[in-house]
């Protein structure tokens, strides 16, 4: 027995709330009103459902100030709707052409961004949990196909999520744009129609009046459904791979400290270069809050800093992030000012520094922070252990009390800097050691140096002067522990 529309239409709704648990009892859902044919279903549908489900209903409605009286008429149609079901309505005005003039976007994003503030607003300040927008199975396709038309990923053909992180649901998502009509004509229930909606000079009227009329004539019927379909199939995946990112941006993960983030270079680049953009993506949105605005090339240049390998490199990217590769890791950096203007913070020189460190005791050891770098120096009384091996790259080394002279400096490195590198040959200058060691120029005046007198005894984390070796094991050693500053 095949349902009458006013009944499958209702019914779809509730199934498509409760599989996807868009609401639970006792919410309060903001409707999004436009007036038009979707929107109106999805008011009085959810209207229907209400009681059943225990829901609270608002409605809000957003004149953008782009046609005329029409949007006013419009605008006037959504409160005498929401007033004729007795439920509360908000409303604004937003004159989206200047906006978009204002902020150089297209009038359409400049409509989707005022929208999203506004509806968001409302949500908060009446105390709804959920933002239900009328868009359905037609909306679906032809974003699908906007965003394979504009060479999108996986995440983009999956067109629109059924409910969002943010608090919009979708429950008409299941339902034909001609379910809706019908439902409407059977309750005998009114709706506006937006005359630019049948403007084709836009691309989504030309994809909707165009492009799938014809794929219907020409290659398959049921085009939509099967276009809807693809867009859930995709969108499963995208979650799958999502879970498997989360996890390897985890493992890459070094820092995060807004505005910065830092990732593990080796490690990103033993990854599939897929998920090696997928990681880079993450990244960025999880520094930025969002993606909007990065493109393929971004990731392409930011995987290539990434191989190329040359520490103290930079490129600038998007909305004021900067990507900079030092030894070991790729950082993403936020930065307000112009950055053609400036050096990324990152690779700025240090400032010199210098600090006086007394004897430590056996029963004080001494414990100093460099406040130029974070970094913090352990010195301590101790023996040798039985285990020692060379000084390269530590950051633990043992030297013969008799090495230091106390009191002893820590300081950056200076120009004409030299010291003899332990299991090296001869005298090195400072500047061409950590070069051998990729450590670019700017980041050189970062690492400490432990000085006595005029000998440097340790380039702090990289090698020991050949004269400081560490004494027979057990026998009595100054040890020194470096513990570099990690942001987050």
């Amino acid at each position: 027995m095949t349902r009458h529309p006013q009944t499958t239409l209702v019914h779809k709704v509730h199934a498509t709330l409760r599989d996807h648990a868009m609401c639970a009892p006792g919410d309060h859902l903001l409707v999004a009103l436009s007036g038009g044919a979707d929107s109106m279903a999805l008011l009085h549908s959810l209207h229907e459902l209400a009681p059943r489900l225990g829901l609270t209903l608002s409605v809000a409605h957003l004149n953008h100030s782009i046609r005329g009286e029409a949007a006013d008429r419009d605008q006037l149609f959504s409160s005498q709707a929401a007033r004729a079901l007795s439920l509360p309505y908000y409303t604004d005005t937003v004159n989206v052409p200047a906006l978009a003039h204002n902020t150089q976007i297209g009038l359409e994003e400049a409509a989707r961004q005022a929208r999203h503030a506004f509806l968001h607003e409302v949500a908060s300040s009446c105390g709804a949990r959920r933002i239900a927008v009328g868009h359905h199975k037609g909306d679906m396709a032809e974003q699908l196909l906007l965003n394979l038309l504009r060479g999108s990923g996986l995440k983009g053909l999956g067109a629109m999520e059924p409910v969002t992180a943010s608090g919009i649901i979708r429950p008409l998502i299941t339902l034909s744009r001609e379910e809706i009509t019908a439902w409407l004509t059977a309750r005998d229930l009114t709706h506006v129609t937006d005359q630019t909606n049948s403007d084709t000079t836009y691309t989504r009227n030309r994809v909707r009046h165009r492009l799938i009329p014809f794929m219907e004539s020409a290659f398959n019927p049921s085009t939509v459904d099967t276009l809807a379909r693809t867009a859930a199939l995709l969108r499963d995946d995208e979650a799958w791979l999502q879970e498997m990112t989360e996890t390897l941006y985890t493992d890459c993960l070094l820092c995060h400290e807004a505005p910065h983030l830092e990732l593990s270079a080796p490690k990103l680049l033993t990854l599939h270069p897929a998920a090696r953009n997928r990681v880079l993506r993450h990244s960025v949105a999880t520094l930025c809050g969002s993606t909007r605005t990065l493109t393929t090339a971004h990731i392409e240049n930011l995987s290539l800093l990434l191989k190329q390998g040359r520490a103290g490199r930079s490129i600038d990217l998007t909305r004021g992030l900067r990507g900079v590769l030092t030894r070991g890791s790729l950082h993403l950096q936020l930065e307000t000012e112009n950055l053609r203007k400036r050096r990324p913070a990152l690779l700025a020189e240090t400032p010199p520094f210098a600090y006086t460190i007394d004897r430590p005791t056996p029963t004080r050891p001494l414990n100093l922070t460099i406040t130029e770098t974070g970094d913090q120096l352990l010195f301590r009384c101790t023996r040798t252990p039985a285990a020692l091996s060379l000084s390269r790259d530590v950051q633990r080394v043992f030297l013969a009390p008799e090495a230091a002279a106390f009191p002893i400096t820590v300081r950056n490195t200076r120009p004409g800097d030299r010291f003899r590198p332990e299991g090296g040959q001869g005298s090195r200058k400072i500047g061409r050691f950590l070069a051998d060691c990729q450590v670019e120029g700017p980041m050189r005046s970062q690492i400490p140096l432990v000085v006595s007198k005029e000998d440097i005894l340790w380039v702090a984390g990289y090698r020991l002067d050949a004269a400081a070796t560490a004494p027979p094991p057990g026998y009595p050693a100054l040890e020194i522990v470096l513990q570099k500053y990690k942001k987050g």
